[in-house]
């Protein structure tokens, strides 16, 4: 007696599968992406743990905390801009508190390794507890060594950029 088929059966060799025709025109290049795109990951996964005192988990958490403190300025051209170079920090009074819930819930985390991460975080003074949650201060975002950072990961996505437009690669 024959098993019926899976609903995850995959089509016989000899059927054509249809491909749709954006999905078409990038796979000339979806290996190359692939590739450069992990580069730039792992490039920017080295970044984000020397900040954290190289611990990669940890800087991924703080990284998470400042996207949820600043990340709501670049839904607005004029703040965008204003707090787009480097010697433009914005202050503490403008960051959002996030709770460790949403921060454990954004990276997919139980709540109890993201409370470990960011009471570390607090204790090396990366991030501090205000009311209403947890903000990664203005002040652990300056520095030479922050500047740094910013500047490499600059450089690397220009890189990456490059890579992906000579292999005609297009973005709309």
């Amino acid at each position: 007696m024959a098993l019926p088929a899976s609903p995850m059966a995959q089509p016989a060799a000899t059927e054509a599968v249809a491909i749709h025709p954006v999905a078409a025109a990038d796979a000339a290049a979806c290996r190359l992406a692939a590739r450069v795109s992990t580069e730039y990951f792992l490039r920017t996964a080295q970044l984000i743990s020397t900040h954290a005192n190289g611990e990669l988990a940890m800087g991924v958490v703080l990284r998470a905390i400042v996207a949820a403190n600043i990340g709501y300025l670049d839904q607005d051209v004029a703040t965008s801009v204003e707090f787009g170079s480097l010697d433009c920090v914005p202050p503490d009074d403008q960051r959002r508190p996030v709770s460790v819930m949403a921060i454990a819930q954004s990276l997919g985390l139980p709540f109890e390794t993201a409370r470990r991460h960011v009471n570390k975080l607090t204790k090396a003074a990366l991030c501090k507890r205000v009311k209403g949650g947890i903000i990664a201060p203005a002040a652990t975002m300056r520095g030479d060594k922050e500047d740094q950072a910013l500047l490499t990961n600059m450089a690397n996505l220009r890189r990456l950029y490059r890579t992906l437009k000579r292999a005609a690669v297009t973005f709309d």
